[in-house]
């Protein structure tokens, strides 16, 4: 049977090279990465030495308990925090090449986000929280039309459109930020405990609506605390005293 396991895992790796030579290459590479902080009296690494690389249409999953530093990793990917030594690259782009404002726009455009407290402007409604990253980018009624059709593709009601986020429930709120996220149309997304805030009924529809986009062609990265959200990845990695552990092929 183990012999049998490690074929299958074999043909599988094989598998996904192929597919990643068909889409054109990798989605990100991350190389080398470390990040530290120091509090001026003491200096502690959060990440070291991280190194991956995922396909692009791959759902990526990254476990460890809070503190573990995995709000840190996705920060770093997304440019957010500039890492000690290392490099991220995103499609043909390395991130530290991007100076001052290149890297925000390239952030707007090409990296969605998905938090676990939602993140929804409270006196915004729904569809103009969905529109809000590009509001200065295209005009309102194109963004409209386009909100219009991700709310409904998430599973929200027209009837929740100008509502505002203190009249939705939990699992609501998290599928507006989704919508929110698809904007732009990126190819990456990144989930920071994107189902941390819902109960497990809401926790198991989100994960699904996520890890679906796959067919898309988009990139998932998720981090969480919960085994069951995990499994749902095609690779699954651990974070553990700053190393990422590779925990193998979800099959």
């Amino acid at each position: 049977m183990s012999s049998f396991r490690e074929l299958f895992k074999s043909l599988y790796i094989l598998a996904l090279s192929n597919f990643k030579f068909v889409l054109g290459g990798n989605m990100i590479n991350i190389n080398s990465l470390s990040k530290s902080f120091n509090n001026g009296i003491q200096k502690t690494t959060v990440l070291h030495n991280v190194t991956f690389t995922i396909s692009k249409g791959i759902g990526l999953s990254i476990m460890g308990p809070s503190g573990s530093g995995k709000t840190t990793l996705l920060n770093c990917i997304s440019g957010l925090s500039t890492p000690d030594v290392g490099s991220v690259i995103i499609g043909n782009k390395d991130l530290s090449e991007l100076k001052g404002k290149e890297i925000s726009n390239f952030r707007r455009k090409n990296i969605g986000f998905v938090f676990q407290d939602f993140k929804l402007l409270p006196h915004y409604s729904v569809i103009d929280n969905v529109i809000l990253p590009l509001t200065y980018d295209e005009s309102r009624r194109t963004l409209e039309t386009r909100a219009k059709k991700l709310l409904n593709e998430v599973g929200i009601d027209e009837s929740l459109f100008n509502r505002l986020p203190n009249g939705l429930s939990g699992g609501e709120k998290q599928r507006v930020a989704i919508a929110r996220a698809l904007i732009a149309d990126p190819d990456l997304l990144l989930c920071d405990e994107p189902t941390g805030n819902l109960d497990k009924d809401n926790r198991d529809q989100i994960v699904e609506l996520l890890f679906t986009l796959k067919k898309k062609g988009k990139t998932i990265i998720v981090v969480t605390h919960d085994e069951e959200v995990a499994e749902k990845g095609d690779l699954i990695y651990q974070l553990k005293d700053g190393n990422l552990v590779d925990r193998g092929l979800m099959i």
